[in-house]
């Protein structure tokens, strides 16, 4: 059986797309578009987004170098760091956490210890992609671990499905830190950042296949140069209107449900001044339709679509060079994307009118 049975886990700490920095000023969107182009002069920091579910931490404690695995958002709090599959258990028990998700961590804490190294000093962040054996299904390996995200595909004849027969359980690694810790956010690794392949993990064997960031691709891309003009002169617009003086006026729960009014466009779901009506209140709406400032919404619009339009550039390089594993969502072939670490933190490039459009249409 897939994961199919989980279907709404806290996601803790998310990762943003870069065209809603602007939402946070022209300084944080020249800050995306800087990193982006970091990201192309450096493809390094470029990692595959695996649509797995629940996302896992585990690695060797500090006090006492023994190997503890938990979901995400547990393993930051008291007696989160468990050392054996029955301690697991108990805490999802004792916690009253979701039992039947405990059990399945449970059923793979060893198959997951037998891939760190008693010498491995960190904490590792991955995803579960299966929990059981996989039946070949004419000639590919077919697996899903969300129910509305990426369906993946694996000739089973290929080097990655080679590495898959037989074993009970699939991860996804993605994100190396020095220590885990708990914020008001949720659960993050201190020093955090993308795992360069293994990243000392003794990788796949008889129990588990081990699925990484790069899958050993030496990513390469090139300035995407009319898109990148757009997203700086658009910033530039925005700033000369003093958009960031508008963006001062609003409070922060208007900004948010403008953010979400953008994200709504992108994912399929009504979004117009009726639904901008329904959530603000009289006097910041009174703000957004104001004449006065239509300059500056348009400007906002133009660096939200221009910066989006430099990630879909940016994407279209990324997948073609993503071999051995086919993705779809639904019946269009296109994976969860990819995510990017910046001098601004990490940034995921995601199609968000295909993956999330998707992903939001099968929760409704």
């Amino acid at each position: 059986m897939l994961l199919e049975f989980i279907t709404i886990l806290i996601e803790g700490v998310r990762t943003p797309h870069p065209e809603d920095f602007i939402f946070n000023g022209s300084k944080a969107a020249t800050d995306a578009v800087n990193g982006l182009l970091g990201a192309i002069a450096n493809p390094n920091v470029v990692s595959i987004k695996w649509d797995g579910s629940p996302a896992i931490i585990f690695g060797r404690r500090k006090a006492d170098g023994l190997f503890t695995m938990n979901y995400k958002e547990y393993i930051g709090i008291p007696g989160g760091q468990v050392t054996s599959a029955d301690e697991l258990r108990k805490f999802f028990i004792d916690n009253n956490k979701n039992a039947e998700v405990g059990d399945k961590l449970a059923q793979m804490f060893n198959a997951v210890a037998s891939i760190v190294p008693a010498n491995f000093n960190g904490f590792v962040q991955g995803d579960v992609m299966w929990t059981e054996p996989m039946q070949e299904q004419q000639g590919y390996f077919t697996f899903r671990a969300n129910p509305y995200g990426v369906t993946y595909k694996v000739k089973s004849n290929s080097q990655v499905g080679k590495e898959i027969k037989g074993r009970s359980f699939g991860i996804a690694v993605h994100t190396f830190g020095q220590d885990v810790t708990k914020t008001t956010k949720g659960t993050e690794l201190l020093g955090k950042m993308p795992l360069q392949g293994l990243g000392g993990l003794a990788g796949t064997n008889q129990y588990i296949t081990v699925l990484t960031g790069d899958m050993g691709i030496n990513f390469k891309l090139k300035e995407p140069v009319q898109p990148v003009k757009a997203a700086k002169a658009a910033i530039a617009k925005f700033q000369q209107l003093n958009g960031d003086g508008f963006l001062s006026e609003l409070t922060q729960t208007t900004i948010a449900k403008l953010q979400t009014y953008y994200n709504r466009k992108y994912t399929g779901q009504v979004a117009d001044e009726n639904w901008l009506g329904s959530n603000l209140t009289a006097p910041q709406l009174a703000k957004i339709v104001d004449e006065n400032n239509r300059p500056i919404l348009q400007a906002l619009d133009d660096v939200y679509k221009n910066i989006y339009a430099l990630k879909l550039a940016i994407l279209s390089q990324l997948e073609p060079q993503v071999q051995g594993i086919e993705q779809y969502v639904g019946d269009i072939p296109k994976g969860e994307g990819f995510v990017v670490n910046t001098p601004s933190g990490f940034i995921k490039l995601v199609n968000r009118g295909v993956f999330s459009t998707s992903n939001v249409q099968g929760r409704l």
